[in-house]
């Protein structure tokens, strides 16, 4: 049956041409969309080793000279320092409060703020990694209020398990497998670009600065809170799972505007760090981005289907004497019916190849963006196997088209084969 309706289509090449010209530049349309959709999804379900959800950002400002409410003796460094460790006293002792966690140099997770470092391996100075420089007071439990964790997630880690000696540094797994391939990183040591020395006190798994980008090479330091950096602090805590967010959120604000107005420091915002990377991704367009592929996928498909339905329902408004007659000499109507979407997979499988063939090119010349990809090809992620890539994302354009054609072609064909057997008579 498939050789003779091929046979059947190539007699009708001239009508079947400008469908399949259609279908050809909706396929390749299609994959490119495609493409960018299997990466951000295949991005998206790479672990992330931190947890934000139950996490707030508790924010805090001064009151300026000029306020009616500013204290001048209450700006002196003595005094700000006890005032602040009485705040974070509150805020810790607040009930439903799990754990709190002190950082600076924007080191927010999910955040816009980025602090960029490098360090090579002191023996091996071939041996190079750039990434997220963060810092926290050690003195808190930064680590445990976003879940940090070791072992691929299997032990989630405290702040207060490294021993913070001076210029102590912890890696993520990523940047200490780059840094030192052969060996342990542990007790090792890093030069940064300015010749300063560091000791690896630890090793912790990798973490996305984003949901849709892969791990980052991460390098975490320690910084104790004083009257000079307390300005850049970020508060952070952990409540408890069993809490509602918005009811919690709304009642600890409600509670701590009154109780942290201490000296002349009150409170400004407190705001999910969910809801900072969402804000952030918004921002940086991947929201629209994505909707707006979505809605090009579908408009695509959209305008294949009613193609394919209209081509097909006007063939067989040309073609009843044809299949009249088949039915007149044996044809059963599930025959014709199965015959008429045959010819549409054909149409698909015609196209197929030249369809690949011009999407080669657009990979030859580096048109295609591998998402969230930093420097080199890594061959840990999938989207960098290129022709694997390449061929599954056909594939799954190849399976979305076959669907909409075939859904598209069911209606006008199942008309076409309820034709009475008596109507080729009349037509003949």
């Amino acid at each position: 049956m498939w050789k003779s309706i091929l046979k059947q289509m190539w007699n009708r090449k001239r009508n079947n041409s400008w469908i399949a010209l259609e279908l050809l530049l909706v396929f390749c349309l299609t994959w490119y969309i495609v493409d960018y959709l299997f990466v951000l999804t295949y991005n998206y379900s790479i672990p992330n080793y931190r947890d934000v959800e139950n996490t707030l950002q508790i924010n805090l400002s001064e009151f300026k000279a000029n306020h009616p409410g500013y204290k001048p003796e209450a700006n002196e460094p003595e005094i700000r320092e006890a005032n602040y460790s009485r705040i974070l006293q509150i805020i810790r002792n607040y009930p439903g409060i799990e754990s709190i966690g002190i950082s600076f140099d924007g080191s927010t997770p999910g955040g816009g703020s980025y602090y960029g470092k490098g360090f090579r391996n002191a023996k091996d100075t071939t041996r190079t990694a750039s990434g997220q420089g963060i810092t926290v007071d050690p003195e808190e439990d930064y680590f445990n209020v976003f879940g940090f964790s070791i072992d691929n997630g299997n032990k989630i880690v405290s702040t207060k398990d490294f021993e913070w000696v001076p210029n102590g540094i912890i890696l993520s797994h990523s940047a200490a497998n780059i840094l030192f391939p052969e060996e342990k990183a542990f007790g090792q040591k890093l030069a940064g670009w300015n010749e300063e020395q560091f000791t690896v006190i630890g090793v912790i798994d990798d973490t996305k600065r984003f949901g849709y980008e892969r791990p980052q090479n991460c390098f975490y330091f320690s910084r104790r809170i004083n009257a000079e950096n307390l300005r850049g602090a970020e508060i952070s805590v952990r409540y408890s799972s069993s809490l509602s967010e918005t009811k919690f959120r709304e009642q600890i604000k409600t509670d701590l505007e009154s109780s942290v107005q201490i000296g002349n420091f009150y409170l400004t915002s407190i705001i999910p760090y969910a809801k900072i990377g969402k804000d952030i991704t918004k921002s940086f367009g991947i929201d629209n981005n994505v909707k707006l592929r979505i809605s090009l996928i579908i408009f695509f498909l959209l305008c294949i289907f009613l193609c394919i339905m209209g081509a097909f329902w006007y063939r067989i408004s040309l073609r009843p004497n044809e299949i009249g007659l088949r039915k007149a000499i044996g044809a059963t109507k599930t025959n014709i019916h199965y015959s008429l979407i045959i010819e549409g997979i054909w149409l698909l499988l015609i196209i197929f190849l030249p369809a690949m063939l011009i999407e080669y090119q657009f990979v030859k010349a580096g048109m295609i963006d591998t998402l969230g990809q930093k420097g080199v090809p890594d061959m840990r992620y999938l989207p960098d196997h290129v022709f694997l890539r390449f061929m599954i994302t056909n594939a799954i354009t190849f399976i979305l088209l076959l669907l909409v054609i075939i859904s598209a072609i069911w209606l006008p064909a199942r008309k076409g084969a309820s034709l009475a057997p008596a109507d080729a008579l009349h037509y003949e």
